[in-house]
């Protein structure tokens, strides 16, 4: 009986020595998409959905603003509609994640009514629940890297992926700071004029569908509003409504009858700016009508610095 004991010890350390060698092989290489965001700690976020992970980038930002001496590093914190809308689930992971004593940070909240919304038959009271089962919830380790917390509870795959990765596309650059870069061409693929035409037709028809099924919940802005307060104690906030086609815009303002309105009412109440870039997207190319692609996202990055640098300017100034 002895003897079988010992085995059965031996048996779990060796599993859980191979098992820990697999996480740590998978951390040295690609994880995947938002894995960044979740290894270091932050002084400035960038909030919300894919549209601002793809759209910002947070280098852009920091060298554009460096004359403001704000906190570093600034991370791009934006995931995706179905893992980061807004709610408490949301909020407590942005306190876990930034530095406890920086009192000088930027903070571009992203805002869009899929960041608010929930299935129209879910009870308010369901909504934490539901978001403690997604990537914010699953975790409490927002600062490490490697970031095994995050490996383990939320890595898609196999951990054999780590000597045969898979799950890489090689058109989306993932930078350290969590900017999602969409490139047109890579080494195996290129974009093709076919290829967007079909992926906006997809975009449109599918937030077509989805935003019929959803209202807009009152927990989730009740949590925004909470979110503005933390965040006004760490430094500065800006709400920040990203371009938008004009089929997207329709459908958004289809939904959210008053969304810029409301907005920019909170902004006052709050007294932080509402940046509205919903009707340049002329100006931006995108791959699916939603996301833009690699110069668009640093053309927009620049221009919403510069905005926010004018911003900051003349608060100074009434100082």
């Amino acid at each position: 009986m002895k003897h079988f004991l010992l085995k059965i010890i031996l048996f779990c350390v060796v599993l859980a020595g191979v098992y820990f060698s697999f996480m740590y092989k998978v951390s040295n290489g690609y994880v995947d998409e938002n894995y960044p965001k979740f290894c270091q700690e932050a002084g400035s976020l960038i909030i919300g959905v894919s549209t601002a992970s793809q759209g910002i980038s947070p280098q852009i930002l920091e060298d554009n603003l460096s004359e403001f001496n704000l906190e570093k590093p600034m991370v791009n914190f934006a995931i995706n509609f179905e893992q980061s809308q807004y709610g408490d689930t949301y909020l407590n992971a942005i306190k876990k994640k930034l530095k406890k004593s920086d009192k000088n940070g930027l903070f571009i909240l992203s805002v869009s009514p899929i960041s608010f919304s929930s299935v129209k038959n879910l009870e308010e009271s369901a909504i934490e629940k539901l978001d403690q089962e997604k990537i914010l919830g699953k975790i409490t380790n927002f600062t490490s890297a490697p970031n095994f917390d995050y490996i383990s509870n939320c890595y898609p795959i196999s951990l054999y992926n780590a000597f045969y990765p898979t799950n890489k596309w090689d058109n989306l650059v993932v930078h350290p700071d969590g900017w999602n870069e969409f490139k047109l061409k890579s080494e195996s693929y290129t974009v093709t004029k076919e290829d967007i035409s079909d992926w906006k037709k997809k975009t449109i028809e599918f937030q077509d569908k989805f935003l019929k099924t959803q209202k807009i919940s009152k927990t989730r802005f009740l949590s925004f509003t909470k979110t503005i307060d933390f965040l006004k104690q760490k430094g500065t906030v800006f709400i920040v409504r990203m371009p938008l086609t004009p089929e997207s815009l329709q459908l958004e303002n289809e939904e959210w009858k008053n969304f810029n309105f409301q907005f920019d009412s909170i902004a006052k109440v709050k007294n932080i700016s509402f940046l509205d870039y919903s009707e340049t997207n002329s100006e931006y190319k995108t791959y699916d009508g939603t996301h833009m692609v690699s110069e668009s996202a640093k053309k927009f990055s620049k221009t919403l610095s510069d905005d926010v640098k004018s911003i900051l300017l003349s608060d100074s100034i009434k100082k």
